[in-house]
């Protein structure tokens, strides 16, 4: 006779504990438990991006230039405009002698994070004048802006600058989440709207599509949503933007764990 195999026991832990545990290892140094952590959420949830901004910090940390470059890739195509993904892209092409590529994605950086200290340095270090000091052009400025909630100004600059640079999508994704913080909703509707239908795997559209928009479109942005941002903390980090339950799902996020993932 065999003897029928016990079925494996699974733990429930909220996302958002199991993410403090991996913050704790980024904080203390730990990047070899911090990546074992951020590996168990990205089998469960491979498109979360808060778990590629850890994998990119832990990359950034052991220097890992390739493998930074990768996910910073990845990143890149659900937001345009998030620092630490340009980052990476220029440590990368800094890392390959490509020192001209590598100062033009450092000045993509610089803009969308003007006061990191690696970007400030990384810019620092590719510039052809090494004594200039580094000056802020009208994105840095809407980025300061935008950071310190001054929605109706950045949105004033970032309209601007979408018009003299139209294929700059993280410009257009600033200029969307100033406007609908701004109070502008028609219009920030109107932009989610065509950005969504140019490209459907940018997150900051859908959440202002669902924030906005009538129960057919929170249900066709319910799961980009789901997939990409559950907990809301991306959108919190990076944009300012506190999701609740008006702009989407409300409901906690649990990871289901194996007993050896516990243990990590």
């Amino acid at each position: 006779m065999f003897q029928q195999e016990a079925n494996p026991v699974h733990t429930a832990m909220p996302l958002s504990a199991w993410n403090e545990q991996i913050d704790e290892y980024l904080l203390a140094g730990d990047m070899t438990k911090a990546l074992q952590k951020v590996r168990v959420v990205l089998q469960q949830r491979p498109q979360h991006l808060a778990s590629y901004c850890r994998v990119l910090e832990v990359a950034w940390q052991l220097k890992r230039w390739d493998e930074g470059e990768e996910w910073g890739g990845r990143l890149l195509r659900a937001d345009p405009g998030n620092p630490m993904a340009w980052r990476a892209l220029a440590r990368a092409a800094e890392e390959r002698g490509n020192r001209g590529q590598a100062r033009a994605i450092w000045q993509r950086a610089f803009e969308s994070d003007p006061y990191e200290p690696a970007i400030r340095h990384g810019l620092y270090r590719t510039s052809i004048n090494v004594a200039a000091p580094l000056a802020l052009n009208q994105a840095c400025l809407a980025t300061v802006q935008r950071r310190c909630e001054e929605w109706s100004r950045a949105a004033q600059v970032y309209a601007a600058l979408v018009e003299a640079n139209p294929g700059r999508s993280d410009f257009q994704l600033n200029l969307l989440v100033s406007l609908w913080q701004s109070g502008a909703r028609a219009e920030a509707y109107r932009l989610a709207q065509r950005l969504v239908h140019g490209e459907r795997a940018l997150l900051p559209p859908w959440v202002v599509i669902h924030a906005l928009g009538d129960r057919n479109d929170k249900a066709l942005a319910h799961r980009p949503i789901h997939t990409m941002d559950p907990d809301g903390e991306y959108m919190l980090t990076w944009y300012g933007v506190r999701l609740d339950s008006a702009t989407a799902p409300p409901a906690e996020v649990v990871l289901t764990l194996t007993a050896q993932e516990v243990e990590l």
